[in-house]
């Protein structure tokens, strides 16, 4: 299977963001406040989960410069009133689908980012799974969302995002 289907299956749109791909491995750029790239993120969609953060074997190897990379920062536009985080860049894409602005942490200790996420000056939504790495994002946020009912963002139809939203009175942040 081809890494560039495997990114629209997952329904990310590559024309959309700043990432590469070959037979193997997708990149993705990682960006910080000031606009300047930071570090990277690789995915290997067909590899083993038993390599964590391994550069050549795992399934995800995130390297970055500093702390408060993120990824999605090139499709907020900085007038919103709210920005929603997620822990991967395909539960960002979703919200990204339905017109939300989010960016993907990629870290399952992100209290690195609580001065970045302060210094924002907007409400922050964190939309993560309900598990230790979630709640502790969670705690970073403004608010915290979990979408149980219906599995993970990744996993659901634009119809199930933008019905999630709705049902829990975000959709004033569209």
């Amino acid at each position: 299977m081809d890494v560039k289907k495997h990114l629209l299956e997952r329904h990310l749109n590559p024309d959309l963001y700043t990432v590469s791909w070959d037979d193997e491995t997708a990149t993705f750029a990682l960006w910080n406040l000031s606009g300047q790239w930071v570090g990277y993120q690789q995915y290997r969609p067909f590899a083993p989960k038993s390599f964590p953060n391994d550069p050549k074997q795992g399934r995800y190897f995130t390297w970055a410069k500093n702390k408060t990379a993120v990824w999605g920062l090139e499709t907020w536009a900085f007038k919103k009133d709210v920005l929603f985080v997620t822990e991967g860049v395909f539960d960002a894409c979703r919200l990204h689908n339905v017109g939300l602005p989010a960016v993907a942490v990629l870290t399952n200790d992100p209290k690195q980012l609580r001065p970045w996420l302060n210094s924002l000056g907007r409400f922050t939504v964190a939309v993560c799974d309900d598990d230790a790495a979630g709640r502790k994002l969670g705690k970073l946020c403004d608010m915290f969302l979990t979408p149980c009912e219906n599995g993970d963002l990744g996993d659901m139809t634009d119809a199930q995002v933008f019905d999630f939203v709705k049902k829990n009175s975000l959709d004033k942040y569209r």
